[in-house]
């Protein structure tokens, strides 16, 4: 999405921080011996490395003008524009669509239709983002009702929000379903048990 790449970098994976260095840098008319944003290549790594859609891969040989690390957390603060009529809750549970991942997340204050406020978001699942001022790719997200499929607000990430944990602390809504996600047996089950999970949350 931005920066320059060749052969032999080192790139890290996030947000699993895996490592490898490019061996190869593969188009339709051959290997290029640098690439640049915005191109459409592939990359050839040395090591076999499980990078999942909506990865982000972070090279450790940029330019000190050129180098600066995203942030890898759950929690962000962000400017968010509400384009639904009915307003943003926050105890219902929305889909955060940010780049090509989805994942689960709250939001911390309500918001009217076409009100536009600061808010916090705490999603299931660590997202790898930069501030949108940095990386409008990165820093921009789409908040989706899941009861409607609408998308009911849109993004700009400020600031990275990082939590220290407590045993004290009660998990959010967010987190309870994916716990019970997690503890279903086949996909099918974690689908039909979130279902009713989320029907119980919205009603």
């Amino acid at each position: 999405m931005s920066g320059i790449i060749r052969p032999g970098d080192t790139v890290t994976t996030l947000p699993s921080g895996r490592s490898s260095k490019v061996k190869r840098i593969a188009t339709w008319d051959g290997d290029l011996e640098m690439a640049h944003a915005p191109m459409s290549v592939t990359l050839t790594l040395e090591d076999e490395i499980d990078i999942s859609r909506g990865d982000v891969l972070v090279a450790d040989s940029q330019p000190a003008a050129l180098s600066y690390q995203p942030s890898v957390e759950k929690k962000f603060e962000a400017e968010v524009v509400w384009m639904d009529e009915r307003p943003l809750d926050p105890a219902r549970v929305y889909l955060l669509k940010q780049g090509t991942r989805v994942v689960s997340a709250e939001v911390n204050r309500g918001l009217i239709l076409n009100q536009i406020g600061t808010v916090t978001i705490t999603a299931t699942r660590p997202l790898v983002f930069d501030r949108y001022t940095d990386n409008r790719t990165t820093g921009s997200f789409i908040l989706i009702d899941p009861a409607t499929n609408f998308t009911a607000g849109a993004g700009m990430i400020t600031a990275a929000v990082h939590e220290h944990a407590t045993a004290a602390a009660r998990p959010s809504a967010a987190e309870r379903l994916a716990r019970i996600a997690r503890g279903a047996a086949t996909d099918a089950e974690a689908v039909e048990a979130v279902r009713l999970a989320l029907e119980d949350i919205l009603k």
